[in-house]
């Protein structure tokens, strides 16, 4: 199965709606899809946030622990 991978300019044009100066987060924050696109998730305002950057580590770290990744 081919790896589905984040569509970089639609999540920029989400982020500049959202207020986003140049569609991307500041620095220490990333952008985290909820539902991972890999498992279906896509790149849209409700599946798409921004948190800061150790959170975002931390999420993927756990899921690495529970198998989820």
């Amino acid at each position: 199965m081919a790896k589905h991978k984040p569509d970089r300019e639609k999540i920029r044009k989400i982020l500049a709606k959202r207020g986003y100066k140049n569609g991307k987060p500041p620095r220490g924050y990333d952008v985290h899809h909820i539902k991972p696109v890999e498992e279906g998730g896509k790149d849209t305002p409700k599946n798409i946030r921004v948190i800061r950057t150790t959170k975002h580590q931390q999420i993927h770290a756990n899921r690495k622990k529970v198998g989820e990744i």
